[in-house]
């Protein structure tokens, strides 16, 4: 919708605020399983092309610290840019909104271009660190991919505060379409460049990739009424506040990583293959994280901040319980059924080639121990967004340092009994701790929150996810799918179909449960489709 304000024709998005971040969080939701489906489809592509060995080796050690700092520092560029940009707009102050958007792209485009320099001529001791079994050709190739990957650093990082620019303006089809162009210039790279140009050429076209991340997204930016200026504005009460607040939230979005770090740590201790199968467990166990949660995450920032702005804390209130709720809908039943189907899942997605039976079981321990934390896994998002739109970036900071101490302690103490899958759940008591801090601290803060209710929805939603979980394990016995004998092309279809009648069973008994979030995603549907027809 597009109102007239002092003069000029600025655009107000249309229905309540939860209305909005439902509108938002399934056209993400679409998006993100585009890309996923694209990454998978890239995955496949560059394995196909370059195989399993010392060069694809090479490249994924280059892009062990550029991916890092683009997923943590770009980030947190965009987390401490959306609560002050969106401040300014709500105040109807566009012209210093947009300059201290410009600013903080500015800094940001200059951080990363330095980062991205340092990262070029420290290459060859980053690779040592990295990768010290490195040696000879594999070891020089390593540091030549390593300092064409650090190129990508400008382009990634902008490219995501110009997300959280678009973001803040209501604009979220570009930000999510951005990854999905990202892996479409990959995999053209593997196909037409791929055989000519080697792995050398897949280096280039990852730094390509992120700079069609950025341009995918800049014809929007007109949309917003976006004004570029070039200064850094280094003085800016608004830019030197972001700057406070970014190491912070930094530390904060690194919490994750942190727990994986410690993982890495004890497993290298353990009997091999430990970490192999904690990494490959953790990939599989997020997928709903990364399609799902990243989803009401995205969409619900920008409404969070706009009425922090506003200082409407019951409507702030209510669309943190309804993203609270909406993820709860979402990730119990993906938990059930990891838990239930982990085996032959693991078996279907990885056990190939070197990919052993031993290997899949020891993944499938790693994934029933993951999968007792999802569910706080996928409350922090909301819930640390929820302070950044306060503009308190101590809490999470604080009670993520605590859980990273505690997840440090469980492991030592588990490990002795379970292994690596002691590693996995001392992440997942680690994190619901987390969730359970988060939770409670930002109930002091924002009173209005229906705790009562949300524990019942969660309860009744888990307790459809276990009615679920019972039928595909039962239906799962019938069709001999936890059999380590069944081919994969039979193992996919038999998974295929249990995974379409857990969700219709799910649905079912959430509606016969009555869980408020059900009927709130059913008439969102039945509006979209009365439009439609």
């Amino acid at each position: 919708m597009v109102t007239k304000s002092n003069g000029k024709y600025v655009r107000v998005p249309a229905g309540t605020p939860v209305a909005r971040m439902a509108r938002a969080a399934s056209i993400v939701l679409l998006l993100n399983l585009l890309s996923r489906v694209l990454g998978f489809v890239r995955d496949a592509s560059i394995a196909a092309r370059f195989g399993a060995g010392p060069a694809t080796d090479a490249y994924l050690v280059a892009y062990t610290i550029p991916y890092f700092l683009q997923t943590i520092l770009g980030m947190a560029f965009v987390t401490v840019m959306v609560p002050v940009v969106t401040a300014y707009l709500v105040r109807d102050d566009r012209d210093q909104g947009w300059a201290v958007a410009s600013a903080v792209g500015n800094w940001t485009f200059l951080i990363m271009t330095l980062l991205a320099v340092a990262g070029a001529g420290l290459a060859p001791r980053l690779v040592q660190i990295l990768a010290p079994g490195f040696a000879g050709p594999v070891y020089a190739l390593t540091v030549k991919l390593t300092r064409i990957m650090f190129l990508s650093l400008p382009f990634m990082g902008t490219g995501m505060l110009i997300s959280g620019i678009l973001n803040a303006g209501y604009i979220f089809t570009s930000p999510a379409l951005a990854p999905a162009v990202s892996n479409l210039v990959i995999i053209a790279t593997v196909v037409f460049a791929g055989q000519t140009f080697g792995i050398t050429g897949l280096a280039i076209g990852t730094v390509l990739s992120f700079v069609a991340y950025l341009a995918i997204q800049l014809p929007d930016l007109p949309r917003l009424q976006f004004r570029y200026t070039w200064r850094l504005l280094a003085h800016h009460p608004a830019v030197c506040q972001i700057g406070r607040h970014l190491l912070p939230v930094s530390l904060s979005l690194a919490v994750v990583q942190l727990y994986l770090a410690t993982n890495r740590f004890f497993a290298s201790q353990l009997v091999p293959g430990s970490i192999t199968a904690l990494d490959f467990g953790n990939r599989l166990v997020t997928l709903p994280l990364g399609i799902f949660v990243a989803s009401v995450t995205t969409a619900i920032f920008p409404s969070l901040a706009e009425q922090a702005a506003r200082q409407d804390r019951r409507e702030m209130a209510h669309l943190v319980d309804r993203g609270l709720g909406l993820v709860a809908l979402t990730i119990l039943p993906a938990a059930a059924g990891l838990i239930i189907l982990r085996e032959p899942l693991v078996r279907l997605v990885f056990q190939r080639g070197a990919f052993d039976p031993r290997a899949t079981a020891m993944t499938a321990v790693a994934v029933l121990f993951y999968s007792l934390g999802l569910l706080a896994q996928a409350m922090h998002p909301i819930l640390t967004r929820a302070f950044y739109a306060l503009q308190d970036v101590a809490v999470p900071v604080i009670t993520g340092l605590l859980s990273v101490g505690l997840n440090v302690l469980f492991s030592y103490l588990l490990v002795p009994y379970l292994g690596h899958g002691g590693l996995a759940l001392a992440n997942s008591l680690a994190a619901s701790l987390y969730a359970l801090m988060l939770y409670l601290a930002l109930y002091r803060r924002l009173p209005e929150l229906k705790a009562v209710t949300l524990l019942g929805t969660m309860l009744r939603t888990g307790l459809a996810a276990l009615g679920m979980g019972l039928l595909v394990w039962l239906a799962g016995r019938g069709l001999a799918v936890f059999a380590w004998s069944q081919p994969l092309a039979g193992l996919l279809i038999r998974l295929t179909g249990l995974t379409a009648a857990g969700i219709v069973t799910f649905w079912g008994l959430a509606r016969l449960l009555r869980i408020e979030e059900v009927n709130f995603i059913s008439a969102m549907l039945c509006r979209r489709l009365q439009r439609v027809f």
